[in-house]
């Protein structure tokens, strides 16, 4: 009785803080991030504002912080924290390619947060690989003298899955990209089938009353996704294309403001777009998006990975597979990613999780595979970075089959947004 005493008034303060700054819709900040490998900045360009906030109101700041940019809003008049969110950026793994050494690039970025009562600052702050933190933008809102436009209602959404409110759920919104009108009957099977592949995959399977999928409705002008290698180019309500960052399979979507507005017809937390196209391909950013082509005999397995990565903060733990990134985790620098370590700082990530007698870093054994251990390879590379299990979802291409590190993790995420966790 007095733990659940305990829990309720601390909901209760939390929510009286939200009641004092913040109105009950949602504010959205549409930015350009620009750069190059050493430098980058920050231009916003656009508020808009509308809907309730979807969003918890237990946890203003945000606890987790896996990301490489760091939101931060205060109080104008008494300069107080807020509301604080960390998020990473296609930019991000732009910066550490080859490409970046020699052009600059150009990316539309997007943050949300609860409508300020009062006039407010934000910051942008970047967060390098090295775990430097550098202030890159300050900025105010003044919802008495501010401009902004009104969210737009679009289309119709579907209700594949509801777990509970959106103040008390996880909200997963899938956006179909490449369904023309004659694809109508396709579209929606295959909603309700990704639906289904996340609902059927654990964690997700046992927590289903704190998880809510949704999807729009939205059709494209042509059916299919653009594949530049094959010279490709269809016109659909994202442009989502293949070989982003020069990667072949790397299916992202570059109209991220447009993806955005059309997220705002729903409750969402993460954006899922379902691409419409048999080639393997998906991508996912960490509070960001994700994208999963529709027709691949491993769509299933593709959905929850770049869903790990979406909501949980989980890095690839796979190093034969090419990627465009270089030095992603610097030697000597523990990765901020919860199912990574270089073990300079392991003691904040998996190991209690790990037999008193199973040796650090552990060997890649048939009596060790189905034990937390700390076995080499991963992050792209072989040597150096450590990961928790021998095999797991974010290593091979294996539906359901997260291992007791990203399982944890992601357990974490729903109790977040459901507002269990009172970090």
């Amino acid at each position: 009785m007095l733990v659940v005493l305990i829990l309720l008034t601390s909901f209760s303060v939390f929510a009286q803080n939200f009641e004092h700054y913040f109105e009950d819709k949602t504010l959205r900040i549409d930015y350009h991030h620009i750069g190059d490998a050493k430098n980058e900045s920050f231009e916003v360009k656009k508020f808009s504002a509308g809907d309730e906030w979807h969003g918890t109101v237990s946890h203003l700041t945000e606890p987790f912080e896996y990301g490489n940019i760091l939101f931060e809003v205060f109080d104008s008049a008494t300069n107080k924290l807020i509301f604080k969110y960390a998020y990473s950026t296609l930019f991000d793994e732009y910066k550490a390619t080859e490409r970046a050494e020699k052009e600059t690039g150009c990316f539309e970025e997007c943050i949300k947060l609860p409508f300020p009562k009062q006039s407010i600052k934000f910051t942008f702050t970047s967060i390098s690989r090295k775990r430097e933190m550098t202030l890159k933008y300050t900025g105010y809102f003044n919802p008495n003298s501010s401009k902004y436009e009104p969210f737009i209602k679009e289309f119709d959404v579907m209700d594949l899955h509801i777990g509970g409110s959106p103040k008390s759920c996880i909200d997963i919104l899938f956006i179909p990209d490449g369904y023309a009108e004659t694809d109508k009957a396709k579209l929606e099977k295959d909603m309700d089938r990704f639906a289904k592949y996340v609902l059927d995959c654990s964690p997700y399977s046992e927590n289903r009353d704190m998880i809510s999928i949704r999807a729009i409705r939205a059709f494209s002008d042509e059916s299919g996704i653009s594949d530049p290698n094959q010279k490709i180019y269809k016109k659909t309500l994202l442009n989502s294309s293949y070989n982003v960052l020069d990667l072949d399979r790397y299916l992202m979507c570059l109209n991220v403001w447009r993806m955005n507005e059309i997220a705002d017809d729903a409750p969402c937390d993460i954006i899922v777009l379902i691409c419409n196209s048999p080639k393997y391909g998906g991508g996912g950013i960490y509070n960001f998006y994700c994208t999963v082509n529709n027709e691949h005999e491993k769509s299933d397995y593709v959905i929850v990975h770049e869903l790990g990565h979406g909501i949980g903060g989980l890095g690839d733990e796979y190093f034969t597979s090419e990627v465009s990134v270089r030095d992603y985790y610097p030697e000597g620098i523990e990765p901020v990613d919860p199912n990574l370590t270089t073990l300079v700082e392991f003691e904040t990530k998996w190991a209690d999780l790990i037999e008193t007698d199973l040796p650090v870093p552990t060997p890649i054994r048939s009596e060790n595979q189905n034990k937390v251990g700390v076995y080499e390879g991963g992050g792209y590379v072989a040597k150096g970075v450590y990961r928790p299990y021998i095999s797991c979802s974010m290593k091979d291409p294996v539906y359901n089959q997260f291992c007791p590190v990203c399982t944890r993790v992601l357990i974490e995420t729903f109790n977040y947004y459901s507002n269990k966790n009172k970090k």
